[in-house]
């Protein structure tokens, strides 16, 4: 039931305004000064507030302006009865943050549809304090999830990168990534964005190698209609988009030399041209870039601009192929774990000797290419401990190959990686030769004749 707060210090005329609301069908609470008031705004949450203006202090004006000072009780909304009604004091009580105004004498019909009309304010509230609500949370949660504290890894190079990031994350100035492909550009980006004061603005991220030159000039800075052909509107541009926060461009060595001439003038002036205008415009962007290329290789070449490199490379952040910090392997495999049981309601781990092979592998795909490979072992094995020979054979391979290194030949190596694969995949099969036999892209003749040679059966171990 819809609950109403009615205020009057006069006695009768509240009792006369709470039986009018009662046999209307709202749920009444009454109060009788500005202190009152306050008290029971608090205490109760009223969804609409039926408020005397002359009243000793506080009176309903200052009520009025303490309440929606509230951050909380702000979104209740606030009608003034009074007998004053000179447009100066209509005004006052609107600026205080009054949301209608009623003048005494009133007549019931008007008090109802004044009230019914405001209760359909304090829908819009609600449904703007919930939004706002949303909005703290969702930025709460982006701020945790990509702060770069919680970037995994804890080798020398690792906590080295994050006492850069921490120095840096307010700095108004560019920086560049570098990094090899999958070494994790774009969550570094992410994290110091979030992690910044630009954090409630956008973070607009561009790929430069995904749009040949012509389209890209016009993701970036945007055109007006008629540009070219096909530009039936205005459109604006990630630039513009970005103004106030940061601008991610991913693969900036794939941009071409003309784009990287219209990109220095944004970094010297926040200044630029949309396509087909003749008036600039100018925004306030960070911009942090990244490429898995040599830029300095590129410049000796002059196919990368030497002015956009020094004023690109101000603050440089190079992140360490996996095979470089080994010892966070362990910690990443325990993070992408947790995040696939949780997201698939298991409670899967990895064996040791699984555990074993992944920090061994080199990671020529880097972190990527680990997550990647911990999707797919979960997904593939149907026991909670996934063992070795639920790993992709070029993980196997390498272990294979590194222990034939310390002991043993490549040939003995070889045949022990085969006689791994047979035996993983006729246990994932229930022993269906022609199965095993078709996934493994031999003939079943050959599949029985190096089961017989291993000397495996059904029940075998590795």
């Amino acid at each position: 039931m819809t609950k109403i707060l009615a205020v009057d210090d006069n006695q009768e005329a509240l009792f006369a305004l709470e039986a009018l609301l009662r046999d209307a069908g709202y749920e009444v609470i009454t109060a009788a000064s500005g202190t009152e008031t306050i008290a029971k705004i608090t205490a109760e949450n009223p969804d609409l507030v039926l408020l005397d203006v002359v009243m000793p202090r506080p009176d309903g004006y200052e009520v009025t302006a303490q309440v929606k000072a509230d951050p909380v009780l702000r979104y209740i909304p606030i009608v003034l009865l009074t007998s004053k009604d000179s447009l100066d004091d209509v005004i006052h009580g609107l600026e205080q943050g009054a949301d209608d105004y009623i003048k005494k004498p009133f007549r019931k019909e008007e008090l109802l549809a004044r009230v019914h009309a405001v209760l359909r304010t304090r829908q819009l509230y609600q449904e703007l304090r919930d939004s706002n609500r949303l909005r703290s949370e969702l930025q709460q949660r982006l701020s945790e999830k990509y702060n770069y504290a919680n970037i995994v890894g804890r080798s020398a190079k690792m906590k080295a990168l994050f006492e850069t990031l921490e120095k840096v994350k307010d700095a108004e100035v560019p920086v560049l990534v570098s990094g090899e492909s999958g070494t994790g550009k774009e969550l570094v980006a992410t994290a110091l964005h979030y992690s910044s004061r630009r954090r409630e603005k956008s973070l607009v991220v561009q790929n430069c190698s995904a749009f040949n030159e012509n389209l890209l000039e016009s993701e970036l800075f945007g055109h007006v209609k008629g540009a070219f052909s096909g530009a039936l509107k205005d459109k604006q541009g990630l630039f513009e988009i970005a103004d106030g926060g940061t601008f991610f461009l991913d693969e900036l060595g794939e941009m071409s030399l003309a784009l990287q001439a219209r990109l220095l003038r944004v970094l010297e002036d926040g200044s630029f041209i949309p396509v087909g205008a003749t008036h600039p415009k100018k925004v306030d962007v960070r911009i942090v870039a990244a490429t898995n290329r040599n830029l300095k290789e590129m410049v000796s070449k002059g196919t990368f601009r030497e002015d956009l490199f020094y004023r690109l490379n101000v603050v440089p952040i190079e992140l360490p192929p996996l095979r470089e910090r080994r010892e966070d392997i362990p910690h990443l495999v325990e993070h992408f774990l947790a995040l696939v049981n949780s997201k698939r309601g298991s409670a899967k781990v990895f064996s040791p000797e699984a555990l074993e092979a992944l920090c061994d592998y080199g990671w020529p795909g880097n972190i990527r290419e680990l997550r990647n490979e911990i999707e797919r072992a979960t997904l593939l094995s149907s026991a909670d401990c996934i063992g070795a020979e639920a790993l992709s054979p070029q993980i196997l391979s390498a272990k294979a190959l590194g222990a034939a290194g310390s002991a043993g030949t490549l040939g003995a190596a070889v045949q022990d990686l085969e006689k791994k694969m047979l035996l993983s995949t006729l246990t994932r099969l229930a022993w269906n030769k022609s199965e095993a036999a078709r996934e493994l892209g031999i003939s079943r003749s050959s599949l029985i004749a190096k089961v017989q040679a291993f000397g495996l059966e059904q029940g075998s171990k590795s």
